[in-house]
């Protein structure tokens, strides 16, 4: 199949995972003001998106807004 990763922000979103059954997701914060203190600065969502791109041998994203 073609290369996935998900990226789940927040409770309610984790709270799918099981729904994704084997594709890799990375899992934080929310990244909205009231709670991105917790847990979503620092945690590098779209560097470790593109880590689990490449070890699926895709090419990875270009995040940067133009």
């Amino acid at each position: 199949g073609k290369p996935l990763v998900s990226i789940l922000w927040g409770r309610d979103a984790r709270n799918a995972r099981p729904l994704l059954g084997s594709l890799p997701a990375i899992e934080s914060a929310h990244p909205s003001p009231m709670s991105a203190d917790r847990g979503f600065f620092g945690s590098r969502p779209f560097s470790r998106a593109n880590d689990l791109l490449l070890e699926q041998g895709a090419q990875p994203v270009d995040w940067r807004l133009p």
